[in-house]
């Protein structure tokens, strides 16, 4: 299935929320129904990977698309680069320091074999 569809009776309490896999609605629905299991229920994943799930309406919102400038758009891109090195950087960093100990390791078990022989 690869559609959206809520759906609420009027004056209702809850909405019935359908999503396709694959969806940020439907991470962030799974997130919401480990976190508020008592709002967030009767969590149903169909065999295709989408999801039926009942919500409060309350959670319902509707908004148009914020209107941003270019000045705002180019601060953002700098934020996200800056954002993506850091995390490439940190990425790096734990990997040096896993063959760090990876080399440590092998280096304990050589001279332990050359210990025993």
């Amino acid at each position: 299935m690869n559609e959206f569809a809520i759906n609420w009776v009027k004056g209702g309490e809850y909405a019935e929320i359908t999503v396709p896999s694959g969806s940020a609605l439907k991470s962030k629905l799974l997130k919401y129904s480990q976190k508020r299991p008592d709002e967030v229920n009767h969590v149903i994943i169909n065999k295709d990977g989408s999801m039926v799930c009942h919500a409060p309406v309350s959670y319902i919102h509707v908004a148009p698309p914020r209107k941003v400038s270019e000045k705002q758009r180019a601060a953002a891109k700098e934020r996200f680069r800056k954002m993506w090195e850091e995390k490439k950087a940190a990425g790096e960093s734990e990997e040096a320091l896993l063959e760090e100990i990876m080399d440590e390791m092998e280096d304990d078990s050589m001279e332990a074999e050359n210990e025993d022989a």
